[in-house]
């Protein structure tokens, strides 16, 4: 069984008025002849212990990081097959731009690292729920 191993490129990393750092990487590869599959994976690491908790009680934060560790990773990958390995570099920089363009007031917002905490916790919690029954 052989495996595709991707490799990503640091396109860009930007700090957010929030405090988190948001960094682009390139994942993009080959798969036919002069055709590319097109990965641009925006990233921001968030430390549980670090974030501003506003509507939770600091003594719950213990409970919430044995549940979901030290660090929560907020990850989207904008994927684009089958693109001609001339347009190659326009596909990234456009899937890059868009993203901050539509994205930006989003993932600054003050609030942006604690909803995302909150809703990883919760989502873990429902998790483990199905994985007992």
């Amino acid at each position: 069984m052989t495996s595709v191993m991707t490799t990503e490129i640091l396109i860009r990393s930007i700090p957010l008025e929030n405090n988190l750092l948001i960094s682009f990487y390139d994942g993009s590869r080959k798969i036919a002849g002069d055709r590319w599959q097109i990965i641009v994976t925006a990233r921001i690491n968030i430390a549980v212990d670090q974030v501003q908790f506003t509507r939770t009680d600091i003594n719950k934060l213990s409970e919430i990081t044995k549940k979901i560790g030290d660090n929560v990773v907020f990850e989207k990958q904008l994927i684009r097959n089958f693109i001609d390995e001339t347009q190659k570099e326009v596909m990234v920089k456009s899937l890059y731009e868009s993203f901050l363009h539509n994205t930006m007031s989003y993932i600054s917002h003050r609030q942006f690292a604690e909803k995302f905490v909150l809703k990883t916790y919760a989502d873990t919690l429902e998790k483990c729920k199905w994985v007992k029954n």
